[in-house]
């Protein structure tokens, strides 16, 4: 791990992955009603996100 250049998300990634999240988090306890693909796609595409933020420069 000596090379690892990764730095922290942006601000605005950051909120993205967080509304993302209570996006999940909502319809995963029933109380917003979505549809179960995008309840389930909205958290994979949060920490996705935010994974790819800790590596790429400036996102």
């Amino acid at each position: 791990m000596r090379n690892f250049s990764g730095k922290a998300p942006t601000f605005v990634v950051w909120v993205i992955s967080l509304v993302l999240f209570v996006v999940a988090l909502l319809a995963q306890f029933g109380v917003v009603r979505l549809g179960a693909p995008i309840a389930t796609w909205s958290w994979i595409i949060g920490f996705g996100l935010l994974l790819i933020a800790c590596r790429v420069k400036g996102l």
